[in-house]
């Protein structure tokens, strides 16, 4: 709304006897326009509407500047032009809002509209029957019939090649073991399991993608230890990688959740099944122009048959709270886990099997502690020495310490060996290593002087950074390195000249130990 149609919509509403705050929300305007226009006269306007159109604007000095960026940049953004006008001529003499209104009007003047960035993709071949599927995760919000709203969630795994769904939901977000159970629950209505299967980067799999050597959730690395599925995680940004599941999870969500009134996760997951076998699986698919539920028939002849798989939380495992102190109580005794576990809520299984007890988180199945029962009141059963949780400082340094050392069979044979010749300082002398590997990257030196100390049982941080000092030396200069001397002279015996005796006492002796013989 501009010029003299808002005026007129102004004055007429002010005829109609209108307020100034009803006006302005009538015509959608803001109240200090309506404010402004409310008693000028006609006249006035016009005189104000000429100078509004004559006057110069802040932006006019740099217009030839912007519009020449703008033609050789189309698509940037008025917040870099302003930073370009900063970089040039310090301090710009209008505001970043001002110039973001004038960038708006240079464009319409010059018609240098801003060009849209569009993501290209490309399509996917369908892999073989049986070859492979994916998996996706979502969520929604849904009305009760108390009127309340609950939110959803839903698993969903579809076969490339058939297009054939599965849809699981619950009233509560997926752990490790619910996304496993979910997995048993596709396999078993397909009736197989595919030798692929497609993931996005998820907590509840993955801890984290590490340039590619993925690091599993412990009780998802389990699950397919057993299952023996090629895992293949989609890296960030590429939704093209699965995008049949995501639609899958899309058309589920609106399809078939939307709108519908929510009672019981039972009855929910009941009628998704009944919309599968009726929609989901028994319409033509917009793509492949078959219907995935005859595609299926075929392709299930090609699924692998599902191993018998058995979890830490089986039927003989009780769930337990883990308590502040790091314990679990267990018929009047207090059994340790490692110091560190406790969380708010946190629960474990306690599987007992003939006098012994496993300690296992209920999510992921990770192991805490194992431990003997015991048959007294009263007691705090603590955690052996040999199974104690190694994920301490220790542990985390020694590990560090094989990674900069290559990850070589020498390099545990050291570390172990100086471990038990040192234990009081084991922590020390990691140290030292790590600080020689961060000065020294040379692959070649560590390996040499790996070598060198397990050959000659050096079993000292010291030794070794003496080795690679030597070797990196020899490599830089060899015909003026040092010869490499571990035990250096101390300084106070430094000067010392040595008693020479005369060689016909060594005669005399040799001749006497001759002649006793």
């Amino acid at each position: 709304m501009t010029d003299w149609k808002m005026y007129s919509e102004i004055q007429q509403k002010k005829k109609e006897g209108f307020k100034k705050t009803q006006a302005a929300r009538k015509l959608g305007i803001n109240f200090r326009t309506v404010n402004k226009y409310w008693d000028m006269p006609p006249d006035e306007y016009a005189l104000t509407l000429e100078d509004t159109r004559t006057r110069c604007k802040k932006g006019d000095i740099y217009e030839e500047e912007l519009v020449s960026w703008l033609k050789d940049n189309p698509d940037m953004s008025s917040a870099q032009l302003y930073d370009w006008l900063k970089e040039r001529h310090g301090d710009a003499k209008l505001s970043d809002r001002t110039l973001r209104l004038y960038v708006a009007h240079l464009r319409i003047e010059y018609n240098i509209p801003k060009r849209a960035n569009f993501r290209q993709y490309e399509a996917l071949e369908d892999p073989p029957m049986g070859y492979q599927a994916q998996v996706d995760m979502g969520q929604i919000w849904l009305k009760k019939a108390d009127g309340k709203r609950t939110q959803v969630y839903c698993f969903a795994m579809v076969l490339s090649h058939s297009r054939y769904k599965f849809v699981y939901w619950t009233d509560r977000p997926f752990t490790t073991q619910m996304f496993v159970n979910a997995h048993n629950k596709a396999f078993a209505y397909f009736g197989g399991k595919p030798k692929e299967i497609v993931y996005d980067q998820d907590k509840v799999l993955a801890v984290s993608e590490n340039s590619g050597d993925i690091i599993y959730t412990e009780g998802f690395q389990h699950y397919t230890s057993i299952m023996k599925f090629k895992v293949y995680l989609c890296k960030g940004a590429d939704p093209e990688t699965k995008g049949r599941v995501e639609a899958v999870v899309k058309y589920a969500k609106y399809n078939f959740a939307k709108h519908r009134i929510f009672d019981n996760i039972d009855d929910f997951n009941q009628l998704c099944l009944a919309w599968l076998e009726r929609t989901g699986n028994a319409k033509v698919h917009e793509i492949t122009k078959k219907i995935p539920a005859e595609v299926f028939a075929l392709e299930k002849q090609h699924l692998m048959p599902v191993p018998a798989y058995k979890n830490i939380s089986s039927s003989k495992s009780l769930p337990y709270i883990v308590r502040k102190d790091n314990t679990v109580l267990y018929k009047s005794n207090r059994y340790r886990v490692p110091k560190g576990t406790y969380k708010p809520g946190l629960k474990v299984n306690l599987l007992i099997d003939k006098g012994s007890m496993v300690i296992a988180d209920v999510e992921t199945g990770e192991i805490y502690a194992r431990h003997k029962i015991s048959i007294d009141k009263g007691k705090l059963i603590s955690i052996n020495h040999q199974e104690r949780d190694l994920n301490n400082k220790q542990e985390l340094l020694y590990q560090k310490a094989f990674k900069s050392l290559l990850y070589l069979d020498e390099a545990r044979v050291l570390l172990d060996a100086i471990k038990k010749d040192k234990p009081r300082y084991f922590k020390d002398q990691l140290g030292v290593i790590l600080r020689i590997c961060e000065e020294i990257l040379d692959p070649y030196v560590i390996r040499q002087a790996l070598h060198y100390c397990v050959e000659k049982k050096l079993w000292s941080a010291g030794d070794f950074r003496s080795s690679m000092e030597y070797f990196k030396e020899l490599q830089q200069e060899p015909h003026k390195a040092s010869p490499l001397k571990i035990s250096q002279i101390p300084s106070k015996y430094k000067g010392n000249n040595p008693k020479v005796r005369d060689i016909n006492e060594y005669k005399r002796a040799m001749k006497g130990c001759v002649a006793d013989d």
